[in-house]
């Protein structure tokens, strides 16, 4: 009887030690993630083109939605970090209504993704000329 009692305490004793053993050795793995290459980078794609106006913009879900020249039905673009807006210096939240595009993209998964957008900003119409004093 005591052998048994000995043999079990002997076995909780040990079960405490690689318990506590394994709490204090965790290994941490870490894997080197390779970042996908941007969708304009992959060569032997071409790229398409389309021209049109801007119908609203959302700079928060990255979309641009556009009705492209000679088509009634809108258009809607992605962007991505590597889509680059010009003029330089504007960005995706800079675009307005019925300001024109052009916008290089390519297919990905079924949708449109922007690699690049021309805008050409709408010129507001000037006020009419004050009549010169007499």
């Amino acid at each position: 009887m005591k052998l048994y009692q000995a043999l079990i305490a002997g076995l909780v004793a040990c079960s405490f030690a690689f318990a506590a053993d394994s709490t204090s050795t965790t290994t941490t793995t870490t894997t080197k993630t390779s970042k996908a290459a941007p969708v304009c980078k992959v060569k032997g794609e071409k790229s398409l083109q389309i021209l049109g106006k801007v119908v609203s913009v959302d700079a928060i879900a990255n979309t641009l939605i556009i009705t492209p020249k000679g088509k009634k039905t809108d258009d809607t673009i992605s962007t991505t970090d590597s889509t680059v807006v010009m003029p330089k210096g504007t960005t995706l939240a800079d675009l307005k209504t019925d300001d024109k595009v052009n916008v290089s993209y390519k297919m990905k998964d079924g949708k449109m993704v922007a690699c690049k957008i021309t805008a050409k900003p709408v010129k507001k119409a000037a006020a009419p000329a004050a009549p010169a004093a007499k």
